[in-house]
């Protein structure tokens, strides 16, 4: 029988892909993890691992194991943390993906919430919104600020909706963009303009608005973070979109400049419906959905 300390030693080869790294997170003898994964694999009388010129990757029944194993040592995670919760108190660790544009408002809601619950642990992980669904999905995230729903047909997931906000235009407070207070989306074409890489809901928002008017901007500079957006739009290198509220919080001088027509992003808080919260999260959850702070526009319905 396969034992959870296995699934854990599988785990951390699978996700470096590497023995020597796997052994030093894990705190064990990198001769001794070898050991383990030999032996869980001839358990299983199969090869979980390619092994050539000193690089590792994972067979296809490896990718297959991963799945489950992710899955698998969640749910013990999860019992775990409910008993604790039914044995006294509320208690536990939460791993939490975030989206970008949510962070100076979720800092807010967890300094109270960890006022209240001294006994959550809550541990943020920055994502974009393909990372943290799939991080759902597996077993990986608790839940998630998302920068968008979830998909209609997605079943798998229960989410509420955090508002909207308008999506704005960034530019050096010295050049031409900069002193207009408002630009239609398609005179944007041709402009210098930075883009968020693939995954985010926001670039994606982004990507259709400038498509339905037709513009094409020249990208000059690819960047996962809005406080590096604004840096390289303040010295005048190229202006950026992004949602109001970040453009308008503290960070490198820019010139907030609206869109015609505005583009909207609709943040939403999302979990798994396929695993019943743990009391912890399950008071995380309902903390969030009620603290103001959170809704960009001050109604949190459900979606």
């Amino acid at each position: 029988m396969i034992s959870s300390r296995q699934l854990e030693y599988f785990q951390a080869v699978a996700r470096e892909l590497h023995f020597t790294r796997a052994a030093e997170a894990l705190r064990i003898a990198q001769p001794a993890l070898s050991q383990q994964i030999r032996k869980l694999e001839r358990q299983l009388g199969l090869d979980l691992f390619e092994r050539n010129n000193h690089k590792v990757a994972l067979t296809p029944a490896g990718v297959a194991l991963l799945a489950h194993t992710e899955r698998i040592l969640s749910d013990l995670v999860a019992v775990e943390e409910e008993m604790l919760g039914w044995a006294g108190g509320v208690r536990g660790h939460i791993r939490l993906g975030v989206a970008r544009g949510l962070t100076a408002r979720l800092a807010v809601v967890f300094a109270a919430f960890s006022a209240t619950y001294p006994a959550v642990e809550i541990e943020l992980q920055e994502q974009n919104t393909v990372e943290m669904l799939a991080g759902l999905h597996a077993g990986r995230l608790d839940v998630v600020t998302l920068a968008a729903p979830p998909p209609p047909g997605d079943r798998s997931l229960v989410s509420y909706s955090l508002g909207a906000e308008p999506l704005v235009l960034v530019a050096g407070e010295n050049t031409a963009l900069g002193r207009r207070w408002r630009i239609k989306v398609g005179d944007l074409d041709g402009v210098d303009l930075i883009k968020y890489p693939p995954g985010s809901a926001v670039g994606e928002i982004i990507a259709g608005a400038l498509a339905a008017a037709g513009a094409e901007p020249r990208v000059r500079f690819e960047t996962r973070d809005y406080t590096t957006a604004r840096a390289l739009a303040n010295v005048g290198l190229a202006a950026a979109i992004m949602p109001r509220s970040v453009a308008e919080s503290p960070g490198p001088a820019v010139r907030v400049v609206e869109l015609t027509p505005e583009p909207v992003w609709t943040p939403a808080l999302a979990w798994s419906a396929n695993r019943r919260p743990a009391p912890a999260l399950e008071t995380l959850i309902d903390f969030m959905v009620g603290h103001p702070s959170l809704a960009l526009d001050g109604d949190i319905s459900q979606v």
